[in-house]
């Protein structure tokens, strides 16, 4: 069966690689593209690798919930998807409804789901199956905490740098290349959205802390806590690569991992653990791709996951070349 798919707000980066993994994907077929600023143009002024002649629309809450797709992926800023839900939800003829913004993240009705944490979700819903896609930063820590976080003894700090694709394609003080050139700027120090989200759904108690760097895409997440007794490295690994064992595209390693290691692709690397001569304070590190990880490919994870579908359909198929076909990204 080939599933319908629907995607608004298509301007952004993460938009455009979604896009480009639903061509890619053997059982989905784009249906529409939404986007106000490009509305009229053809599908290849947004994704130059694709000849699919499409014509980008801009469609407002009725008319999309009117093209009765089996899949709608909601790619706005945050603040916008309600009118669209409402819709959506009236003409209850969508399978899955995923919105990639934080709009749904506190959200108890809608499944949120990093799919190697969370995935047990979707055996328990019914109707339109609604999935709220994670943050990126949220994402790189939560993988990072979940095999340890009963170890934990208190707060877990987390200290996370991104590439300036994460402050998106308006023009903005986080990336600005003048600022950013041989800078890195911190910024939300305190109460950023994605340290409420991990709080809520890790269940743990993190302080984090988020800077923007001048590469483009990429996280680098150094995560520190203090554990309730006496740990091992080598038994820190362990217990990661148990873990995450069935996970495809989660790795975990002794050495420090870095974002040249996952750039252009879905996978996330833990590693790096590092133990105090007592045994009580460890960090580790985390990295992923923003753009795939910490957004696109995770949202195809999760529609796989939705309609019954091998998980890593269109995911490997978009990025197993990724790099050369994006050698021009900035």
């Amino acid at each position: 069966m080939t599933y319908r798919v629907g995607v608004l707000g298509a301007r952004g980066y993460v938009g455009k690689e979604l896009i480009e993994g639903i061509l890619l994907h053997p059982d989905l077929s784009l249906d529409w593209v939404s986007s106000r600023q490009l509305a009229g143009q053809k599908l290849p002024a947004l994704v130059p690798n694709t000849n699919y002649n499409l014509i980008i629309e801009n469609l407002d809450a009725q008319q999309v919930a009117a093209k009765n797709s089996d899949v709608i992926v909601l790619a706005l800023p945050n603040g916008l998807a309600a009118d669209y839900v409402a819709e959506i939800e009236k003409a209850n003829t969508a399978k899955v409804l995923i919105d990639l913004s934080a709009d749904y993240r506190f959200t108890s009705d809608w499944i949120y789901s990093v799919p190697e944490l969370h995935s047990d979700k979707f055996k328990q819903s019914s109707g339109i199956i609604k999935i709220s896609n994670p943050g990126c930063y949220a994402t790189a820590m939560q993988v990072a905490i979940a095999p340890i976080k009963f170890r934990v003894h208190g707060t877990v700090n987390c200290y996370g740098i991104s590439g300036y694709s994460g402050a998106g394609t308006k023009p903005s003080p986080n990336n600005d290349p003048q600022r950013l050139k041989d800078n890195i700027l911190p910024y939300a120090l305190v109460e950023h959205i994605h340290e409420q989200e991990v709080i809520l759904h890790s269940e743990c108690d993190i302080h984090f802390s988020p800077h923007v760097a001048a590469f483009f895409r990429g996280i680098n997440m150094t995560v520190q806590w203090r554990a309730n007794g006496p740990q091992n490295k080598n038994e820190l690994l362990e217990q990661f690569n148990a873990y995450y064992e069935q996970s495809k595209y989660i790795e975990c390693q002794m050495d420090i991992p870095n974002i040249k290691q996952v750039v252009h692709t879905p996978n996330c690397i833990i590693g790096g653990f590092t133990v105090s001569d007592d045994g009580m304070r460890i960090t580790q590190v985390s990295v992923i791709d923003n753009l795939a990880k910490g957004a696109a490919s995770q949202a195809m994870q999760n529609i796989n996951i939705a309609l019954g579908l091998e998980e890593h359909l269109g995911i490997d198929e978009l990025y197993s070349n990724f790099s050369q076909t994006h050698s021009q990204e900035q």
